[in-house]
């Protein structure tokens, strides 16, 4: 492998996640030769738990890199990327686990596809999370519910409009060029992404460069997650007005149009009209219930996990819910 590019592992982290360990076990065991990568923290500032990881790194003959700078992620990336020895920089979150041949299988779909500057792949769930967060891979992970980004089972590589940095490996001359957002939290990957394909530069997914990658264990850590995505959806698609997704707003449209028909029944003078418009909310309401307990009842079947099956319909309300009440308080808050 003496050809093989040199290679960057940039992992903003605020020093506390108590997943960098099992992050540094799986580089240590990655597939690569050591002397062809380096690993970089950029942390907010000085913990126990990056310097004892990072030490361990650094005895498995890893060259292990640690700068403190308390700013946001993306430009922990960006000082990172500046910092960095490598032609390609491999980003991932302190809570991932990378699989052995997470690198090798990248760079292959970079040299066949020369047109491209960088690839990601799919992010699943380890076996060791606890119900509630196994419900929630389960739900990114269904063919019928979320994006197949999550989803085993697609065999070829395809041209992606957007890899999120817990799996994207990346040309350093683009990442330099490009920069991530200064302050934007959480969405500053997706609006990198935007930029990369304003400037006219073209990015992979490939589902053979695979990181587990751990969810929210917690139904109000998850709440608190998806109103966060919610709410910078919100900020992007106010710095980027062609990136706007009608499909974002179902929900909120579905919410304002059963409002107003409650509202409308509530105030309806007429036997018969009051009985039709009361009909329909409560139509449309049992129908998304009924959905999503077919969801709960499809992640029971496919699992064989009860548990899982009956967090699937709260963990899909959960989403729906607070993504959407995050998108409207980003279009209400002052920019």
């Amino acid at each position: 492998m003496e050809n093989e590019p040199y290679v960057s592992i940039v992992i903003p982290t605020t020093g506390n996640v108590k997943f960098i360990r099992g992050l540094v076990e799986s580089v240590i065991t990655l597939d690569y030769p050591r002397n062809k990568f380096e690993l970089i923290f950029i942390g907010d500032s000085p913990t126990k738990l990056i310097e004892k990881h990072s030490n361990v790194a650094k005895k498995a003959g890893i060259n292990t890199i640690v700068e403190y700078k308390s700013v946001a992620a993306g430009q922990k990336r960006n000082i990172g990327s500046k910092m960095a020895k490598g032609d390609l920089i491999a980003f991932t979150d302190d809570d991932t686990i990378l699989r052995e041949d997470w690198i090798i299988n990248a760079i292959k779909h970079l040299k066949e596809n020369e047109d491209y500057v960088g690839v990601g792949g799919p992010n699943y769930t380890p076996r060791e999370e606890l119900p509630f967060a196994k419900a929630v891979g389960r739900i990114f992970g269904s063919k019928f519910l979320f994006s197949f980004r999550y989803t085993i089972g697609h065999a070829k590589a395809k041209e992606i409009a957007h890899n999120p940095t817990c799996n994207y490996i990346i040309k350093k001359d683009i990442v330099n060029e490009i920069k991530f957002h200064d302050t934007l939290w959480p969405g500053e990957d997706a609006e990198f992404d935007i930029r990369v394909l304003k400037a006219g530069y073209k990015i992979l997914y490939a589902p053979d460069v695979v990181v587990w990658h751990h969810r929210r264990s917690r139904p109000t850590a998850f709440l608190r997650q998806m109103f966060n995505y919610g709410k910078t959806r919100a900020q992007v698609t106010r710095m980027h007005p062609g990136s706007f997704d009608p499909r974002y707003f179902v929900f909120v449209f579905a919410f304002l149009i059963l409002i107003s028909l409650y509202y409308i029944s509530w105030n309806e003078t007429t036997i018969l009209g009051h009985q039709l418009i009361i009909a329909v909310p409560h139509f449309l309401l049992a129908t998304y219930f009924g959905i999503l307990g077919l969801a709960g009842i499809l992640v029971g079947y496919q699992t064989k996990k009860f548990k899982q099956g009956l967090y699937a319909p709260l963990v899909l309300f959960i989403q729906h819910f607070g993504f959407s009440l995050g998108l409207v308080y980003g279009f209400l808050r002052k920019a």
